[in-house]
């Protein structure tokens, strides 16, 4: 079987968390990966909406100015503050929490 850029992808990402990609077999129910902590879903896709980098890529410059990491977090009109979701780089991700 060939090996998509995606399926290349996934095996990187689990890898920097010290864990293997778990098949697509049915009985995974959309985990990439899991570590004794997290659950991992990724996704690689040709466009992302161009505002998502801007604020990322602002905030993460201002933060490492400051000697920090970058912290985005989105939520929609009328959702629930708990449900806002937190959007970080990779990079500083694995810095936080290395191999599980």
């Amino acid at each position: 079987m060939s090996d998509h850029s995606w399926k290349a992808f996934e095996r990187r990402m689990a890898r920097d968390v010290g864990t293997e990609r778990i098949p697509v077999t049915g009985e995974r129910d959309g985990a990439d990966c899991a570590t004794s902590m997290f659950c991992f879903q990724f996704k690689l896709r040709r466009v992302f909406p161009s505002w998502l980098w801007i604020w990322l890529d602002g905030i993460a410059t201002k933060a490492t100015l400051d000697g920090k990491i970058g912290v985005l977090v989105l939520k929609r009109p009328r959702q629930l503050d708990d449900d806002a979701v937190v959007i970080l780089r990779w990079r500083d991700w694995v810095d936080l929490h290395g191999k599980q």
